[in-house]
This record gives structure tokens, sequence and C-alpha cells, in this order.
């Protein structure tokens, strides 16, 4: 019978090395995508997207991320960590 109460008791104490989250633990944000982080960290200053994308110059995709690249990297930002996605969203926009 000790046996059988045993069981239950090891199985409560592994539990948490078995994919439980430890106490406190926060759920993984959900990820931007380019349009919400040139929102989040151009928008505010910049409201009128057109304006920006006027400024990028017409060229082959490689060239424009170069140039874009170049112009962040002197320029402020709302939100540094999403620079990488801003890149994208401008390229994106600016297609042609």
């Amino acid at each position: 019978m000790k046996a059988f109460i045993a069981l239950p008791s090891l199985f409560l104490l592994a539990l948490p090395l078995f994919g439980a989250p430890p106490a406190g633990a926060q759920a993984p944000t959900p990820a931007m995508t380019p349009a919400e982080a040139y929102q989040r960290g151009c928008a505010e200053c910049h409201r009128r997207e057109s304006s920006v994308l006027r400024a990028i110059p017409a060229r082959p995709e490689a060239e424009r991320r170069a140039w874009i690249e170049r112009f962040m990297a002197q320029h402020p930002c709302a939100c540094d960590e999403a620079r990488p996605l801003i890149v994208d969203y401008l390229l994106e926009r600016t297609r042609r």
C-alpha cells in the first residue's frame, strides 16, 4: 500500500522537469510584423509614410537595402530593436 501512495508523490515531484514553466515565467511575446515595427519605431515622427518612401532612391533591392541601413544607422528610432524589420518594411513598400 505504501508503494501506491509514493507513486503519485513522485509524479508530482517530477512534473516540473517535464515542461511545466517555472513560477513567475512569462509567455514569450509575439513577434512584430514589419508594418508594426514601422508604426512603433517611425510613425510617431513620420506621420506621412509617403514622404519617407519618396526619400528612398529608386535602385535595385540590394542597393536600396544598403541605403536604408546606412541612413537608419545615423537616424534616431523609437524602437531600435525593430530596425531590421523596419528595413524590410521599407524595402517592401518601395518595391517597384
